[in-house]
């Protein structure tokens, strides 16, 4: 029992002792990184180490660099290399099997910036001084002085020891996204997750790992991160593991905080017209009430107003026959919601209202077939009396936004 005890002390110290010189020199002052870190290295990994001086060429060879598979069964790796400035990258010529690796980079050396200054302090410094200074002027012209007094112009590293294991590859089943459909404003930006879910029902966060496109310049996108330029639509695909998954994007105009619809294709086609955001307002009419329509005193109140009109003269195109009388509730809402806004802020006699109706009428009702359907609602309340709100009990509440808080 005693030496069982004893065996199993020498296993843990051994493999503690492997474990921490397989991670050796991966610290060291002069290494700034090591891209993939050991937890995200993938069978065809190549190996970026980034030092903050230049590597001198000529200290990288052949047996510089090490890679071996440690288990199942050792066996070395080829590899080829190549040195850029400050980074080493080493590429192995086949992708990497399942197995625990060690990847051994030996000493290199690092070039300083500066010029060679000569240092005079040991003996045969000094002798070679002495031998220069026969054949030489100025010693620091002498071959030999400038090899023997001058202080190295490089820096040596540690060997680097990067343990690291490639696990059993496990095919992706699907990919998700926590995002089918997205708006934005223009120039904005928001984040997206992206899940794999994988044959044994494992998931992972494959975020900054897949791959996205986008359909349209409207929309940028890079490592789960979506940019809206310009308003657009754009179908924004992402892969990852041989799967892909889409995420639709609309990028709309906001004017004054309100996102307006895209302008549709063919806006008379029917008699409804399009309405996509579903608020009740025809999409073009929409548009004109917030980049064309003539306003007067008060521009963000006079657009709530028309805002609050058009969903009622929408209603008498959907519904003409003013079933229950909604029809008609939502046009004197809309018309209280105009007296409260002229009465509060004092609005002139300056034929304002009738210019405003008129304008909105005749963008509302701009084909025969609408004009014709609005008259046979209106044609509906003949013979019906009609009293108006009296004026001290109107507020902002008969206009879909609270309109005194607007400018």
């Amino acid at each position: 029992k005693k030496m069982k005890t004893i065996y199993r002390f020498v296993f843990i110290c051994v493999v503690s002792v492997g474990i921490v010189y397989a991670q050796q020199g991966v610290t060291q002052k002069h290494l700034l990184s090591i891209s993939p870190n050991s937890t995200d290295v993938t069978a065809k990994s190549n190996f970026v180490f980034t030092f903050d001086m230049p590597i001198l060429q000529t200290s990288v060879g052949e047996k510089s660099i090490i890679l071996k598979r440690k288990l199942p069964k050792t066996q070395k790796i080829a590899t080829q290399f190549t040195v850029s400035d400050k980074r080493l990258i080493v590429l192995p010529k086949a992708p990497l099997e399942q197995g625990i690796y060690v990847l051994k980079i030996k000493p290199l050396k690092l070039t300083k910036e500066g010029e060679n200054t000569l240092q005079i302090k040991t003996f045969w410094q000094k002798a070679v001084a002495w031998i220069c200074g026969v054949f030489y002027k100025d010693i620091a012209d002498c071959p030999l002085c400038r090899y023997v007094c001058a202080p190295s112009q490089t820096i040596k590293t540690e060997p680097i020891l990067f343990r690291f294991e490639i696990k059993k590859s496990v095919a992706v089943k699907s990919l998700e996204s926590n995002a089918t459909r997205i708006a934005l404003s223009e120039h904005n930006q928001t984040a997206i997750k992206v899940i794999a879910i994988y044959e044994d029902n494992t998931t992972e966060d494959v975020t900054p790992k897949a791959d996205y496109t986008s359909s349209d310049s409207s929309v940028d996108v890079q490592k789960g991160i979506i940019h809206s330029n310009a308003e657009g639509s754009a179908v924004v695909t992402i892969s990852y593991g041989g799967k892909s998954t889409a995420v639709q994007v609309e990028v709309y105009e906001m004017i004054e905080g309100h996102l307006l619809p895209h302008a549709p294709q063919n806006p008379d086609a029917t008699l409804l017209g399009v309405d996509a955001n579903r608020n009740g307002v025809r999409d073009d009419v929409e548009r004109w009430i917030y980049k064309e329509m003539p306003t007067y005193h008060h521009p963000e109140i006079e657009r709530v107003v028309a805002m609050t009109q058009a969903k009622a003269y929408q209603m008498a195109l959907i519904d003409p026959q003013n079933t229950d009388d909604k029809v008609r509730k939502a046009e004197d809402r809309a018309f209280d919601c105009w007296a409260y806004y002229s009465d509060v802020r004092s609005l002139p006699f300056d034929g304002t209202v009738e210019k405003f109706g008129n304008n909105l009428r005749d963008k509302q009702f701009n084909t025969r077939e609408r004009l014709k359907t609005y008259l046979k609602y209106d044609q509906s309340l003949g013979g019906r009396v009609f009293t108006a709100t009296p004026l001290r009990l109107l507020n902002t509440n008969y206009c879909d936004q609270n309109i005194d808080i607007l400018p």
